[in-house]
């Protein structure tokens, strides 16, 4: 039986660990974008706009989120996982300090903008990603995890928040705070994760 090295123990581990890693980044994309949905009623009441805007600040994460996927899909593929993720979490993390500071639909749309953008760059990275950690013996479990993930970050992400929104100190902001501590831990966290894919020209 063959003696399994401490370096390549630590590869197998390191691997397994990044996998769920960025299973559960990509649980927290969709859970940021449905987390302000609680919050709308309050913005509306507070700063006095209309039904036609607040539908015009979620369409504009749409339609960032869109013109991200069309742009950015591919781009992992020639740059490297982890370059695009850490931009597109910076992206992230400058939407949720707008929302932090937001005292107007105008910083709604900017917030919902980036947020939008960071989502799209990021989702199709992490998605790569996850195929070239998921285990030899185990070729579907990347696809499964990149599907599964999204819808329970969003279920998570509107509980959450609700319950933050209802029973936290400062329902305007902790939600973003939180937010913002768990964007900055995987941050952090970016240098440590085996990018393994091999870089394409053009």
């Amino acid at each position: 039986m063959r003696t399994i090295g401490h370096e390549e123990l630590n590869l197998k581990f390191g691997r397994a660990g990044s996998f769920w890693l960025l299973a559960t980044l990509l649980a927290l994309l969709s859970a940021a974008s449905s987390t302000p949905s609680p919050l709308y009623a309050v913005y509306a009441a507070r700063w006095h706009f209309s039904s036609i805007t607040l539908t015009a600040i979620f369409g504009v994460y749409a339609l960032a989120l869109l013109a991200a996927l069309l742009t950015t899909g591919r781009l992992s593929d020639h740059l490297g996982r982890r370059p695009v993720v850490l931009l597109a979490l910076l992206v992230l993390l400058a939407g949720v300090l707008a929302f932090i500071a937001a005292s107007g639909a105008g910083w709604l749309f900017t917030a919902h903008i980036l947020q939008g953008l960071g989502t799209g760059m990021a989702a199709g990275a992490i998605s790569a990603w996850l195929v070239d950690l998921q285990p030899p013996d185990r070729s579907g479990l990347g696809s499964v995890v990149g599907s599964v993930a999204p819808i329970s970050g969003l279920a998570a992400g509107t509980l959450g928040a609700g319950l933050l929104v209802q029973y936290g100190p400062d329902p305007l902001h902790l939600v973003y705070w939180v937010l913002l501590a768990l964007f900055v831990l995987v941050l952090a966290s970016m240098p440590f994760l085996p990018d393994v894919t091999e870089r394409r020209p053009g």
